[in-house]
């Protein structure tokens, strides 16, 4: 009975498995030695369910005659058991397994997960139920039932979605890039639009005299307010650098944009108040032709901006 007490059914599991995913048909004979003869058996495959050892034997010998030269190997096989009385024996665990065929035309990954009963039947220890499961890949983990396909289209539709709009912005600021500025052009109302290039004045400096940190700290600070300040409907596009460019639609004629103009400099300057490195704006702007390509928008405010820069700066000047 000692013997017994300290029988290590965890080791004969083990064997039993790999017993199972091996090539040798004697291999098999040796699995049926400790199957009971009421032994019933629930596989991972949807036709996996024996209610008898001799059902079971059948089947596995036509999976046998399938498996040509497959060799499969362990990533991991672990279990636990636990003695439920004195003649039955419960085994848990869990097993990974993979194989590859030469051409690449196969490949298997599988992970499972199984319980095996032991039941000491008229002195002899025997299995009598083996229950063998793969988990759901369309579980999301910390969920009880798998998502309705329509859910997980949508939640893949959503994922999609935020994934584009991700590749619109910008890392740094999140405001769009040029590629999301593109984007929103190509469905722009012309009608009294507006398109300025702003440029930050003596940028580098703070780079050179604080560092780059510093001067991320100042492009999110700034970007933060052009945010701010310009209408929901409006577009603000970091270039790149200390340069940015502002789509705005409905603005009116020069009078109109000549005030936006100066708001956005004056909420770039109370901003630049409260930092420890203070900037200033230049803004050049330029109405937006119809039909015109977004570069040449770009090019003509562009040109207005350096025309600011190269005079007074911390400024605006508008085109035509």
């Amino acid at each position: 009975m000692e013997e017994d007490q300290t029988m290590d059914f965890c080791g004969i599991t083990q064997a039993l498995w790999k017993s199972y995913f091996s090539l040798d048909r004697g291999e098999f004979e040796s699995i049926f030695e400790w199957l009971d003869e009421n032994c019933s058996i629930i596989g991972t495959g949807k036709h996996e369910f024996y209610l008898d050892r001799a059902s079971f034997h059948q089947a596995l010998m036509q999976e046998a005659e399938q498996r040509e030269a497959v060799a499969f190997q362990f990533k991991d096989l672990w279990c636990r058991q636990r003695r439920l009385s004195l003649d039955v024996c419960l085994v848990y665990g869990g097993l990974d397994i993979w194989w590859e065929k030469e051409d690449k035309t196969v490949y298997i990954d599988m992970s499972s997960r199984y319980s095996i009963l032991y039941h000491r039947i008229g002195g002899i220890w025997k299995v009598v139920h083996i229950h063998q499961s793969v988990p759901n890949v369309e579980q999301a983990p910390g969920e009880y039932y798998p998502k309705r396909l329509s859910d997980q289209v949508e939640s893949a539709r959503r994922l999609a979605l935020r994934m584009e709009d991700l590749a619109l912005r910008d890392g740094l600021t999140q405001l769009y890039n040029y590629r999301g500025l593109e984007k929103m052009w190509s469905t722009w109302d012309e009608a009294e639009s507006w398109i300025f290039v702003a440029d930050l004045d003596d940028f580098k400096s703070i780079n050179d005299t604080y560092g780059h940190l510093a001067g991320n700290h100042v492009l999110k600070r700034i970007s933060g307010r052009l945010r701010k300040t310009m209408r929901s409907g409006d577009v603000v596009c970091r270039m790149g650098g200390d340069e940015f460019v502002l789509l705005c639609g409905a603005v009116g004629g020069r009078a109109e944009a000549g005030h936006l103009a100066e708001r956005i400099i004056s909420e770039v300057k109370q901003e630049a108040g409260e930092l420890r490195h203070p900037v200033s704006l230049s803004v050049g702007g330029v109405p937006i032709s119809g039909g015109e390509p977004l570069e040449c928008a770009v090019a003509r405010a562009d040109a207005v901006l350096y025309t600011v820069k190269r005079t007074t700066k911390d400024g605006y000047l508008l085109g035509t």
